[in-house]
């Protein structure tokens, strides 16, 4: 629940119902308390279990983008420093990409719990990760293969994603901390897991990380295969299932 000045309570789910008008008619709301509890609700930087503490950099009240400072829990660890959406933003042309590549808008919603997990555990155990080529599926802003890429002295590490909104997101997202990346090799990838490109990529790498990306019973169909032909190598979280799976050499 949202509560205003006024006293007056008011539903989350209105307020997004609120944003996604606004992003449709593309003309100001007049009711300044709803303006004032959509502005509270899309604010926010996450919402996760403060596994790596965070903060916002700039100001996110007249852009839709905000700069996220990812302080990692380890001694001599580079900050990180992620653009991204502020929460429930939504644009029309968001699902004229969704409609025109038939995907989902998921990565560009907010930092998914998941995802900070996955990022948690990498951080935790970069032994794994030394001197392996590694991509993440699904990777949203990015943040665990950042990680990995910033901690673990992997060789390679490929962050992907199968929405160029988001894709660009993540290249962004690579440049602003490539000075914290030191030998390994980091970019971005569009990868739609039912295309071709997944055959043609299986067995370039060593290890593959992936959370919450089979959320759906139409994703989990077409990851379902893609997982198959990867790397041996496998690592799984869902915190909406509460599943992690890993499956090794």
């Amino acid at each position: 629940m949202e509560t205003g000045t006024t006293g007056t309570s008011v539903k989350a789910s209105s307020l997004r119902w609120k944003i996604l008008r606004q992003a449709i008619l593309r003309k100001p709301n007049a009711d300044e308390q709803s303006e004032i509890g959509v502005k509270r609700i899309t604010r926010k930087t996450k919402q996760g279990f403060n596994l790596i503490p965070c903060h916002l950099v700039d100001d996110p009240s007249h852009s839709s983008d905000v700069t996220v400072c990812y302080t990692l829990p380890i001694d001599s660890a580079p900050k990180l420093y992620l653009t991204q959406r502020v929460v429930d933003h939504a644009e029309l042309s968001d699902f004229e990409i969704c409609n025109k590549y038939n995907i989902d808008n998921t990565g560009l919603v907010c930092q998914w719990p998941s995802e900070e997990v996955l990022a948690y555990f990498c951080l935790s155990h970069a032994d794994m990760f030394r001197s392996k080529r590694v991509i993440e599926l699904g990777s949203g802003y990015g943040l665990a293969g950042l990680v990995i890429a910033a901690v673990t002295e992997a060789s390679e590490v490929v962050i992907s994603d199968g929405n160029p909104q988001v894709v660009d997101y993540i290249q962004h997202n690579i440049d602003a901390n490539s000075k914290a990346f030191g030998g390994t090799r980091v970019k971005s990838m569009m990868l739609h897991w039912n295309q071709n490109e997944i055959s043609n990529i299986s067995s370039t790498f060593d290890l593959i990380v992936a959370s919450d990306w089979n959320s759906t019973m139409d994703l989990l169909k077409l990851s379902s295969s893609c997982w198959e032909k990867f790397s041996p190598r496998k690592l799984y979280f869902s915190v909406l299932k509460g599943v992690t799976r890993w499956t090794s050499f």
